[in-house]
């Protein structure tokens, strides 16, 4: 077999068969430490890879010790054991409902979009700790009223629960108006 390579660190270039052309000193290509990555970095635990991701399942996938108590929390907190059986056609989408609200709570973010505003996550986990069983029974009812299309459905769903705790009061009020107004 025909070595190709020259080990040694000169050669010659060949114009034709017998004729040199001249010498050259073979180098090796070096970059400058400013056009490579810094891969210096050992500290991962500061990385944000949840920016990456829209929707991520914040700590579900690794089963992370926080989501893991949340997902308890809220489980018994929403009365989701209760909600299926009264909404056995919605189980999925109660199961959605209680995902989406432990993945926001776990959130590493320090604003979440609701709405298209940005709100602090402070003031988003506040608000979602205050939910209950009859907040998502209103926001499944109010699904249920929804004829309109729903572009992002998690966002509604995001902005139905961040609001449950402030509208619920009105929209029974406004409900219990407009069925005595009715009775006349």
């Amino acid at each position: 077999m025909k070595n190709f390579v020259s080990s040694s660190g000169e050669g010659q270039l060949l114009n034709c068969q017998n004729d040199n052309s001249g010498t050259y000193q073979r180098t090796i290509q070096k970059l400058s430490k400013v056009q490579g990555n810094n891969t210096d970095i050992k500290n991962t635990e500061l990385s944000d890879i949840n920016s990456i991701f829209s929707s991520g399942n914040y700590g579900k996938e690794n089963g992370s010790e926080k989501y893991k108590l949340y997902y308890q929390y809220f489980y018994k907190q929403l009365g989701i054991e209760y909600l299926q059986q009264d909404y056995p056609y919605d189980v999925d989408r109660l199961e959605s409902i209680l995902e989406l609200v432990v993945e926001t709570v776990c959130s590493k973010r320090q604003v979440i979009r609701i709405g298209g505003d940005d709100r602090p996550i402070e003031v988003v986990k506040s608000r979602f700790m205050k939910l209950n069983s009859e907040h998502i029974r209103y926001i499944l009812n109010c699904f249920e009223e929804n004829t309109t299309k729903i572009y992002n459905i998690r966002q509604y769903m995001l902005a139905s629960l961040y609001n449950a705790p402030v509208t619920i009061g009105s929209y029974f009020d406004a409900l219990v108006r407009h069925d005595m107004a009715r009775s006349d």
